[in-house]
């Protein structure tokens, strides 16, 4: 078998603008993302059979044979997960019908349920992993890839989940990046230059519970993006960082405030503030 170990990292958001909410349902959004440190391994092991040996189809009818562990038992090894969708995604959108077998391995830093993208990170490790052992990629980033290669990666990667775009991104090298829409449309950055530390309250925040809290005046007023990426300090990017799911995620669950005033009086962070819709929070420091 051909193998690839990746780094699957996670993201936090250093701003987050609701714009208000589309036609399809979900809320159109502005966004500072960045990697970060920490991050998940993801071990992918794949081989093309042929002849005899060659296994018959299954899942999708289109014939890969795989195998996920996903590296904690309260996450679901068959198609609930992100990482065996990305998998399957990848062999019938590249090798229709073709008949292989695909092992993945995932091993577990990244938080559950945090705000971090840990599920969106191994999906996105995962179709970046099969690209680059399928030959798509010509090497660790995604210089001198053919464009419609590339494109056809991120609308997998979209079609699988908002944040899977920009970790799909990140996986290429690109660590940083203005997101719009979904969270689909991507400007590239250059990273903020400062270290990132996070904390992750033990509470569960569900997604769509934060945003169905979400009041007009949340949102009345956005962060300055462009500000931001005018800004030539660490010390002067961080006074525009800010999150609009924070207060409706402050009002349901307020542990997450009291963990962020704490880690603003203990830690002398330059800006300390959630991570999408939480419990993550983080704090921003000078290198």
């Amino acid at each position: 078998m051909n193998t690839i170990e990746l780094k699957a990292k996670a993201k936090v958001n250093l701003i987050l603008n609701v714009l208000g909410k589309r036609d399809d349902g979900y809320h159109e959004v502005q966004m500072v993302m960045q990697a970060i440190d920490l991050a998940d391994d993801v071990r992918i092991s794949w081989e093309k059979q042929t002849g005899e040996n060659a296994i018959r189809s299954c899942a999708f009818g289109g014939g890969m044979d795989l195998q996920l562990d996903p590296g904690h038992k309260k996450l679901p090894a068959g198609f609930k997960n992100l990482a065996y969708q990305a998998a399957m995604r990848m062999h019938d959108t590249f090798h229709p019908g073709q008949r292989e077998t695909c092992s993945i391995r995932i091993t577990k830093n990244i938080p559950l349920a945090a705000g971090l993208a840990g599920g969106s990170t191994d999906a996105a490790a995962v179709i970046w992993g099969l690209a680059r052992l399928w030959g798509l990629a010509p090497g660790e980033t995604d210089e001198g890839m053919e464009d419609h290669v590339r494109d056809t990666l991120f609308n997998i990667a979209l079609s699988i989940g908002s944040d899977v775009p920009f970790c799909l991104a990140a996986a290429m090298g690109h660590t940083a990046a203005v997101a719009k829409g979904r969270g689909e449309k991507l400007t590239v950055i250059d990273p903020l230059d400062a270290r990132i530390e996070t904390f992750t309250p033990k509470i569960e925040v569900p997604t769509a519970k934060v945003y169905g809290a979400l009041k007009p005046e949340d949102y009345a007023v956005p962060y300055d993006v462009a500000g931001y990426l005018a800004a030539k300090t660490v010390e002067e990017k961080c006074a525009f960082l800010g999150n609009h799911l924070q207060a409706p995620a402050v009002r349901l669950y307020p542990k997450i405030g009291k963990e962020i005033e704490r880690l603003t009086k203990e830690n002398g962070g330059l800006a300390t503030l959630q991570s999408g819709s939480g419990p993550t929070v983080f704090t921003v420091y000078k290198k």
